[in-house]
């Protein structure tokens, strides 16, 4: 008899782990003369025509007279000299505008984007400011601007022009601009999704440690989205999410530990983070914490705990919670019957 009996492979019937409801969907997307012409010069009229005697016309014989003095020829009157157009007047300069820091062009702009300080709130107001910041090369106000003209805040929507402004932010080391350009080349704002793209960006913004980044190379890697699939590659992308704090990754993390995808297999730490996701208000993590109770799947059985994890998801709409009640209870909870 052998020392060690080797362990069956246990199967876990999980959802798809995007699609479906095991992984955590995506987020839903969340958080811009010419110049007048001269006076044409006057032109003088041309000389009137001399015309010669008639040819061919037989003329008298004269007498001959003896020829009187020619009377001196009156003397030719001067031009009058054309008026000259006065010159123009300068306006009198008004009060020059004061001259503003950087700080100060960005600070208005965000008391008229908020209406704070006083200031009305008006959008255009704050386009106007941050433009000034924004030409001066304040990363921010570029930033800001990129935001305006995707959300159509004092401007049409132009995700062109959103791109531009996250670019030149992007290009000073912004996180924040880095990762809407991912989100803009994810979708398919600009065009056709350009995931290869997406994942530049995001990993630019991965450097800043943006969760949302994170967890979106982790579904890329998992997906085979714009690179090769790689179960492990996804792992790591959806533990550092998890631990910058983004919920939907701690259950992403969660399943690949209770499957044993990319991570060593260990239910009792998938709970850890199912139980983590609830806590902090995840329907979809207090599904998966109720079901592994129901169970008996990394933890004690309990039953009790399971029906009530559940029902608080349930509550809040989750689609995959209502299903399981029904089919733990199809009296009690008739009203998800038709729950697909």
């Amino acid at each position: 008899m052998a020392e060690h009996r080797q362990l069956p492979i246990i199967a876990l019937l999980l959802v798809l782990l995007v699609g479906g409801s095991t992984l955590a969907p995506f987020p839903s997307t969340a958080f811009v003369p010419p110049p007048l012409p001269g006076d044409e010069e006057e032109i003088a009229p041309p000389p009137p025509p001399v015309f010669d005697e008639t040819p061919g016309v037989q003329q008298p014989p004269r007498e001959k007279i003896e020829p009187t003095p020619e009377p001196e020829a009156p003397a030719k009157p001067k031009p009058t000299p054309k008026p000259q157009p006065k010159p123009k007047q300068k306006p009198a300069p008004g009060p020059k505008e004061p001259s503003y820091t950087l700080e100060q062009l960005f600070r208005m702009g965000m008391d008229a984007y908020k209406g704070e300080n006083g200031k009305q709130r008006s959008f255009q107001e704050a386009m106007k400011w941050w433009t000034r910041a924004a030409a001066a090369g304040h990363s921010t106000a570029q930033y800001n601007l990129g935001i305006m003209y995707l959300n159509g805040e004092g401007t049409e929507k132009n995700y062109k022009k959103a791109r531009d402004f996250f670019l030149q932010a992007a290009g000073k080391g912004n996180s924040n601009a880095a990762e809407q350009l991912g989100h803009l080349y994810f979708g398919d704002l600009l065009g056709a999704p350009d995931y290869k793209e997406a994942g530049r960006w995001y990993e630019k913004a991965s450097g800043g440690n943006m969760a949302f980044a994170e967890f979106r190379l982790g579904l890329m890697h998992y997906k085979g989205l714009g690179r090769p699939k790689d179960s492990m590659k996804a792992f790591y992308w959806f533990d550092r999410a998890a631990h910058n704090g983004y919920i939907d990754a701690m259950v992403n993390l969660g399943v690949l530990y209770e499957k044993g995808d990319g991570a060593v297999f260990s239910p009792e730490k998938a709970i850890r983070w199912y139980a983590e996701a609830a806590e902090k208000g995840s329907p979809l993590g207090m599904a998966y914490l109720g079901e592994a109770y129901y169970q008996g799947r990394g933890v004690r059985r309990d039953e009790k705990k399971g029906i009530e994890f559940l029902e608080r998801a349930a509550s809040a709409d989750l689609p995959y919670a209502q299903r399981k009640l029904y089919e733990i209870d199809r009296i009690k909870y008739m009203r998800y019957r038709h729950i697909q």
